[in-house]
């Protein structure tokens, strides 16, 4: 099939864009959008589909030559330009889109914003659109239903309400048209930027919630909502194929499940003879059920039909079939068809916009939490687990058994296997006689690095607990909740202010991403979570429930071994080992000491070293100590950053010999392959769908992202038991700084913006710049709880993250001994060094831009060359920093 003829455009000059651009575009600078990638365009796919409803359309096929494809992969564009259509290849930096991109999966949202981030572009460049997604038939022109009455904006719905200036209107942005001008580019732009308030929500609900907060009316914007009669969708059908001109396979989530009731519509189009009225062909690859569900008897048999207008599954049964404090499970339910559940429905499908990454399921029981059943009037029966039964709860009886739910279970093969388990047992149970369920096995783990040495019911108290919970690091006071809690061992009573803790644990995963259910609890536990709860909480003494973090001192005591503060199974498991060999060699009542955590602590070789212990070896001293800097592409030019760096080594007082010693981690290819070409010790660190090649600008989002890549790298050295100096880029090493460094039991030390003169005294003002940690629990418990706190600092930099921890006592609660560098040794451009003969090190901390640190750098250097170690000389003024924060001033 050929159309038109293609542009070639491999990498993008800035004018290929405006060709690409005015090639497509109509008469009035407006032109078609669509985003295609390889899943799209395989043979008989979605693109073939959306290409047949043009041809096939109403006055559609014309308007194939003002279509610009923007293809997202290599595979995409290749097949565009056979096709003959307006092609563009965009950049998508660095990030893999040549699979199918699942709904909502990571990749999915990051494709979303790519594609709002393009678009703004082209409206900055004078030209109009219309967005459509490629799930979207062209039955008819759509420019025919197009209001042209000033509107900035027309965007379709999945739920239209009759009022198309009403912006309660549930939007799409599947199908949209924007009008170029300043309210509109505004709006992109807005909307673009609160992608890093929005983690886990895709564009689409951003644009909902700007809407909700009043974006449109706040930049002037006319928008109008588009009628589901004439722009239909899977969500919300029209009820006139004679009126339909578009149609949009939303509510629906995979492409094949799309591709599948996109060819039935079409099918349906091509028979139909434009008059009558006639019913929708039925979906039925996206009307999808939950099928994690085993029907072992007929369930409306054990239905009440007693004026219920819901009866639901779940996940806990009280006891009680009409208390609103059950568990709910939305996996199996049954409703009747009534003004008060349809009243429901609207309100649970409307809920979605303020409930971004919850599941259904968490939002119904959200809104029967705030009475929405009640509210609403409707009498709803909780169904029991003795007879529709999950793995959250067995049913105690399988005579009485109805179906068998996979909840609490994960993953889809473990529900797989147990369920088999269940449906072979079932197979053989006579419907009698009272048995045991099988193990589940596949959806039943528990952390199994806790060695049981005693019976540890023993040494829990019954004394009114709700909950007991073991430590990492234990201060002596049971019911102090600054204790740094593990949940790797807990015990917990059922009543309703733990079961209100569960919720809310839960629930807050949805604000917790890339943190561990630990570090969730413990930020609930911060936020004094247990007091509001009226919950009396006991924390566990290590001196009974001991771990790698905090050794129990006596080990006719212990009653439990956690292998916490340890990174890997195979490391975890040499070291709970020789402690089961100590326990076994003393009889439990001779007191010996724990043996020494080596695997752990990196002091025992472990035959499949993973390549980052392999370099550390390489690189650190005898003590296990190194030096480690980050470095990206911009640091490498040619006598750039990383030359002037190196430069200041190999020129100052004994500094040379460290660069054996020196471990530069590369965060993109071509500074890994500089690196390796300097021959000093390079590791790669793969960052997904990361781009930090170029200058990192500060405070930039590349910016912060790289601080938080750089803490989990350095994180994981500390628990391969490597102490070391961490340094950026910019700090001119004039003299070996561990000569200037403390050796007397400090766990860090660190370098300062500015110094009151006090080493030991928390207030002065860090720099991550440059400081010295020692490997040991206290700080990976640092480092641990310094990286979980980025989710609470939302556009900070690390330093930032660890300067407010250092305000709420982070240093004082680990027990950590800390040193706060003096600046006339380890001098910055904040607060010069007044003795040249002093300095150590000099960071161009204040100072903005690469090129301005470069050349200010540079001028330090050559002073330094110059000075004889006796003369008082003066620092060269930092003339380029100074003039980089103008500049950012005046713009």
């Amino acid at each position: 099939m050929s159309f038109l003829a293609c542009e070639q455009t491999g990498v993008a000059p800035k004018d290929e864009l405006e060709t690409a651009l005015e090639r497509a575009s109509m008469v009035n600078k407006t032109l078609i959008i669509a985003v295609i990638n390889k899943a799209y365009v395989e043979e008989n796919g979605m693109l073939d589909l959306f290409l047949q409803s043009l041809l096939e359309g109403e006055d559609t096929k014309f308007l194939i030559r003002h279509f610009l494809f923007v293809a997202v992969d290599q595979t995409a564009f290749n097949k565009c330009k056979a096709l003959e259509l307006h092609c563009y290849k965009l950049d998508t930096d660095g990030v893999d889109f040549s699979r199918e991109v699942f709904y909502m999966s990571e990749n999915f949202i990051n494709m979303m914003w790519q594609r709002t981030l393009f678009l703004g572009n082209i409206l900055r460049r004078g030209y109009s659109f219309l967005f459509t997604d490629m799930d979207v038939m062209w039955l008819r022109n759509p420019f025919a239903k197009l209001s042209y009455d000033g509107e900035d904006m027309q965007i379709s719905c999945d739920s239209y309400n009759g009022r198309p200036l009403d912006d309660s209107n549930f939007i799409n942005t599947g199908f949209y048209f924007v009008a170029s001008n300043n309210r509109t580019i505004a709006l992109f732009d807005e909307w673009y930027a609160s992608r890093n308030n929005s983690a886990g929500m895709k564009e689409q609900d951003v644009l909902a919630k700007m809407k909700s907060q009043g974006a449109f009316r706040q930049l002037g914007m006319k928008v109008r909502f588009l009628d589901t009669a004439y722009f239909s969708g899977f969500c919300q059908d029209s009820k006139d194929l004679g009126k339909v001109t578009t149609v949009h396979a939303n509510c629906c989530c995979s492409v094949k499940a799309k591709l599948t009731d996109l060819k039935a519509i079409l099918e349906f189009w091509k028979t139909f003879n434009g008059t009558s009225r006639v019913t929708w062909p039925e979906r039925k690859a996206c009307n999808v059920k939950d099928m994690d569900v085993m029907w072992l008897r007929n369930p409306f048999a054990k239905l009440n039909v007693d004026g219920e207008d819901m009866q639901i599954s779940t996940d806990f049964y009280n006891g009680r079939p009409f208390d609103d404090s059950n568990f709910i499970n939305t996996g199996f339910y049954f409703v009747a068809s009534n003004n008060r559940t349809i009243a429901l429905f609207d309100e649970w499908y409307a809920s979605r916009n303020n409930s971004a990454g919850m599941k259904e399921q968490d939002v119904l029981a959200k809104m029967k939490s705030q009475g929405a059943f009640r509210r609403l009037g409707m009498k709803v029966r909780f169904l029991d687990t003795a007879y529709f039964s999950g793995f959250c709860q067995d049913s105690k009886d399988l005579g009485k058994v109805t179906t068998v739910h996979a909840n609490c279970c994960g993953g889809v093969k473990a529900k797989l296997m147990d369920l088999k388990a269940i449906l072979e047992f079932w197979k053989t149970f006579n419907g009698t006689s009272r048995v045991t369920w099988p193990e589940r096995k596949a959806c039943n783990v528990k952390d199994m690095d806790v060695m049981w040495l005693r019976n540890p019911f023993a040494k829990l108290n019954v004394d009114g607990e709700d909950m007991q919970i073991s430590t990492d690091f234990y201060n002596g006071r049971p019911f102090d909740d600054s204790n740094f809690i593990n949940t790797g061992f807990y015990f917990v009573a059922s009543n309703n202010r733990t079961i209100a803790l569960f919720d809310e644990w839960y629930a807050s995963r949805n604000n917790s991403a890339g943190l561990k259910e630990q570090d969730v609890l413990a930020r609930m536990k911060s936020q004094g979570a247990f007091r509001r709860l009226g919950m009396k909480v006991r924390f566990l003494d290590t001196a009974y429930f001991s771990g790698f973090c905090q050794d129990s001192k006596d080990i006719r005591k212990v009653t439990t071994v956690h292998a916490n503060c340890c990174v890997g199974v195979k490391t975890k498991l040499i070291d709970l080992k020789a402690v089961l060999e100590v326990w076994k060699a003393s009889n439990g009542i001779l007191n010996v000491t724990m043996p020494e955590h080596k695997a752990c602590r990196g002091k025992i070789d472990i035959a499949s070293k993973d390549k980052l212990e392999t370099t550390l070896q390489e690189v650190s001293m005898a003590n296990k100590t190194l030096i480690i800097a980050v470095l990206n592409k911009a640091y490498t030019k040619e006598n750039g950053m990383l030359d002037l760096f190196l430069q200041s080594l190999r020129e100052g007082e004994d500094t040379k010999f460290l660069i054996r010693h020196l471990l530069l981690v590369a965060v993109d290819k071509t500074a890994f392959n500089r690196c390796k070409l300097l021959k000093l010790h390079c590791y790669r660190l793969v960052i997904k769908r990361t781009d930090f090649s170029r200058e990192q600008l500060y405070m930039s989002d590349g910016f912060t992202k790289m601080m938080w890549q750089r803490i989990a790298f350095l994180k994981n050295v500390l628990k391969h038991g490597y102490s070391f100096i961490f340094t950026d880029m910019d700090v001119m090493w004039l003299r070996n700084p561990f000569t200037k460094l403390n050796h007397h039991g400090d766990d860090l030390q660190i370098s300062c913006d500015a110094y009151n003169g006090n080493p030991l005294d928390d207030s002065n003002p860090i720099n991550t710049g440059f400081y010295f940690v020692a490997s040991n629990n206290k700080t990976i418990a640092l480092f641990d709880a310094w990286y979980a706190s980025r989710i609470n600092s939302a556009g900070m930099k690390d330093q930032s993250a660890l300067s407010v921890m250092k305000s709420k006592g982070i240093f004082k609660q680990l027990g950590m001994k800390v040193r706060f560098l003096d600046t006339l040794s380890f001098s910055g451009f904040c607060q010069d060094s007044r003795d040249f003969k002093e300095v150590t090190t000099v960071h161009a901390n204040c100072c903005r831009s690469v090129k301005a640190k470069l050349a200010d750098l540079t001028a330090v250097l050559r002073v330094w060359k110059s000075f004889n170690s006796t003369t008082m000389v003066r620092w060269p003024e930092h003339k380029a920093c100074a003039e980089s924060w103008i500049e950012d001033i005046r713009i």
